[in-house]
């Protein structure tokens, strides 16, 4: 099936979408981000949805990007002051080599048909020295486990649009083979986070920053080489 007519489809899922987005795999990102990377940097959100992920950074006075297909979240992320392109990032990116100094790409990479090409095309828009973010889910969480052993299908591995799964080892193999440095690894959250409790949930994103292979999300934060 061609990319347009996948993106057509996924037109209807975007206002559940947005709202699935609030969780602390934003958090975690944004905390790794002001701890880390000095200065107002320029900033892409691969798949922005309404924007949310950048709104931290408009307020900070970030130079921020966004690539999205879907024209209700264009329009969102346009009245926060992101300056969006439309596109697809089954595609070509349409920017420019060496643009960024950031590049987040949130629940994305388990939607591609080629993660190799995907990889590639966030590694040519970084600048040297650039930092990629992905954030996927992890097919032998904690949670999966469970369901596996009482032979359910786990979480994630068979979704809409989700054509890629991962393990920890497998997204860090596909990130060196593709000239980025593993800088930290993280996860969401282990069984519950504070989306569904907000007691319960503060311990599970603890535990998900503490033993993160047992996590819901992956978060890998990479440099590019």
């Amino acid at each position: 099936m061609k990319s347009k007519q996948i993106i057509n489809q996924q037109n209807r899922y975007y206002a559940t979408y947005a709202k699935i987005l609030r969780n602390p795999r934003y958090r975690k990102s944004w905390d790794y981000i002001f701890k880390n990377i000095k200065g107002r940097k320029k900033i892409l959100d691969i798949g922005c949805a309404d924007g949310e992920f950048l709104t931290p950074f408009i307020e900070k006075g970030y130079d921020c990007y966004g690539l999205e297909a879907i024209d209700e979240a264009i329009r969102d992320s346009r009245k926060k002051g992101i300056k969006v392109k439309k596109g697809s990032f089954l595609e070509k990116f349409p920017f420019r080599d060496n643009t960024f100094d950031i590049v987040f790409a949130g629940e994305v990479i388990e939607h591609t048909f080629d993660d190799d090409y995907f990889l590639r095309e966030a590694n040519r828009v970084l600048k040297k020295n650039g930092l990629l973010i992905i954030t996927t889910p992890n097919l032998v969480s904690l949670g999966n486990r469970f369901l596996m052993l009482l032979g359910r299908l786990p979480r994630f591995a068979y979704a809409p649009f989700h054509y890629r799964i991962y393990t920890p080892e497998l997204l860090k193999d596909k990130l060196t083979s593709n000239k980025f440095i593993i800088k930290k690894f993280e996860s969401s959250y282990i069984l519950i986070s504070t989306y569904f409790n907000k007691y319960a949930g503060y311990f599970g994103e603890a535990m998900g920053s503490v033993i993160p292979f047992f996590g819901e999300h992956m978060i890998l934060f990479s440099k590019k080489s």
